[in-house]
This record gives structure tokens, C-alpha cells and sequence, in this order.
């Protein structure tokens, strides 16, 4: 009876984990289907590296603990007629707050911003992700969006 137990609970263990759906990690095609509903400011037209989907992994320094979070970040340029959008999606807290959607970040350039202190920018060919004063992250270009 003990052997049957453990089978059903092993069991129960094994669908739970088959159908609990996983958190989001990042933008799927349909979040970024048809028109965006915010568009950006655009100071200068950006550099053309910027444009596209771009993803890294942010290590969020939390000082309270002095550990850190691990926040997947990833974002969609695009233009439309003559206007350009971004979708913007970062998780933190491992999937348990999801920030994602159309923003309407400044773009000068070589350099998108946020007013919340997010800052995506091009330098020496390369994308790099910083939030605030922390240490830039060098993005990686999501091929096929």
C-alpha cells in the first residue's frame, strides 16, 4: 500500500509539472501583431543597429539582500509609416512581476530612453541594455521576429 502511495503521488508530481504553464520569457509574435497603441518620441531617427528584436539577461543588484535577480529583458523596434514603436518586456522576481508593452521611450539616435530609467543604446557596433547608473549589459539580437 506504502509502494502505491508513493507511485500516485510521483504521478501527480510528474502531471503537475507537465501542465503548470511556465512563466513568459519574453515577446511572442502576437504581442507584437498589428498596430502599436504608444509610439515614440523621436529627437533623432535611431541608428539602424537599434532597430529589431534584442534580448539579454539583466543581473538586478538587490541591496536589501545583497543577492541578485536575474530579469530577462527584450524589446521590439520597429517603424510604421513614419512613426516608430517599441514593445518592451522585462520579468523580475523569477516570472512573479512581468513588465511588458507598447512604451513611449525617446529615441535620439544612438540612444533610446524611458523615463523610468531604462536606457538602450549602440556603441562600437554593439547593443547594450543599462537601467539607471548600473553596469551596461550587452544585448543579443533575436533572429526571426
Amino acid at each position: 500500500m506504502k509502494s502505491v502511495s508513493i507511485v500516485l503521488m510521483l504521478v501527480a508530481f510528474s502531471v503537475s509539472c507537465v501542465f503548470a504553464a511556465p512563466p513568459p520569457v519574453g515577446i511572442s509574435r502576437s504581442d507584437i501583431a498589428g498596430k502599436p497603441s504608444v509610439f515614440c518620441k523621436v529627437v533623432k531617427e535611431p541608428d539602424p543597429q537599434l532597430l529589431g528584436r534584442w534580448k539579454c539577461l539583466w543581473e538586478r543588484y538587490i541591496s536589501k539582500s545583497s543577492t541578485t535577480d536575474p530579469n530577462p529583458i527584450e524589446y521590439y523596434l520597429a517603424k510604421y509609416g513614419d512613426q516608430y514603436a517599441i514593445y518592451f518586456f522585462r520579468s523580475k522576481e523569477g516570472g512573479e512581476r512581468i513588465y511588458s508593452g507598447w512604451r513611449n521611450f525617446t529615441i535620439d539616435g544612438k540612444t533610446i530612453r524611458s523615463d523610468t530609467g531604462v536606457k538602450i543604446f549602440t556603441e562600437n557596433g554593439e547593443v547594450y541594455f543599462q537601467f539607471q547608473s548600473d553596469t551596461p549589459v550587452k544585448m543579443t539580437k533575436v533572429e526571426g521576429n
